[in-house]
């Protein structure tokens, strides 16, 4: 394995059999967040996109210009290079810094009396705004890069498919969420996110089994808390101009 994690940003996750770890490699740096077992996931970008179950979410950090022919190969090679199995393997890519990604975790104390596996939420996100944009209005094409906003979510429990969609809903509504409150503007308007943003959610299976993931829920409630905080991290690492 190519790999070199770096140990001060190696983090042992609440979630038990979670960790994450900020990467630098010969070929590039990513965030990586493992599984001991397999998670189901769903992620809105190409590599493990849609509905899947994967041990490695990866986040990897690539230039702005990149721009390969076969983008699908090129990420499949690099995690392999990596030592990790595609098959089991989620991914994203940005051109945003690694090395500042927001982390934010929270759980439901109430719960833990009722479940063995108490609810548990992570959220990890990185972020650049040299394209940021607004869902509904004209973008132009030179916009359409990977500045992009990138959010990994973990759930301990069981989450149905409609739930997981829910999730993707709620997490999106965070990011808009913190963005307004940051002031960020697109034509003096706020900003929604940016033009290449990536959503995964990603579930234990374990505990109580969840049918909703809407903000008026307990799940939904963590989901929007964990990314709204991981944002307001994330940009103060990235512009402490805009806190």
């Amino acid at each position: 394995m190519t790999s070199n994690p770096n140990p001060s940003l190696h983090k042992q996750i609440p979630i038990q059999g979670i960790q994450m770890d900020l990467v630098s490699s010969h070929y590039g740096d990513y965030v990586l967040i493992t599984s001991k077992h397999p998670l189901r996931t769903l992620n809105s970008s190409l590599w493990g996109g849609g509905f899947g179950r994967h041990k490695q979410l990866m986040n990897r950090q690539v230039d702005k210009r990149y721009n390969e022919p076969d983008p699908l190969g090129e990420m499949d090679s690099f995690i392999q290079r990596e030592g990790y199995d595609p098959r089991e393997s989620a991914g994203m890519l940005t051109a945003a810094l690694v090395k500042d990604v927001g982390y934010h975790t929270m759980s439901w104390d109430a719960e833990a009396d009722h479940s063995e596996e108490r609810l548990q939420v992570c959220a990890w996100v990185t972020m650049g705004l040299g394209n940021k944009a607004r869902a509904g209005a004209e973008l132009p094409a030179t916009a359409l890069y990977h500045g992009t906003i990138n959010t990994i979510v973990v759930i301990n429990g069981c989450l149905t498919d409609a739930a997981m969609v829910n999730a993707v809903i709620t997490a999106t509504e965070a990011k808009t969420a913190a963005l307004q409150t940051l002031g960020v503007l697109v034509d003096g308007l706020p900003a929604t996110g940016t033009s290449t943003d990536a959503v995964l959610i990603a579930a234990t299976g374990r505990g109580q089994t969840y049918r909703y993931a809407g903000t008026a829920t307990s799940l939904g409630y963590l989901i929007g808390r964990t990314v709204y905080e991981a944002i307001l991290a994330q940009l103060y690492l990235y512009d402490k101009t805009l806190v």
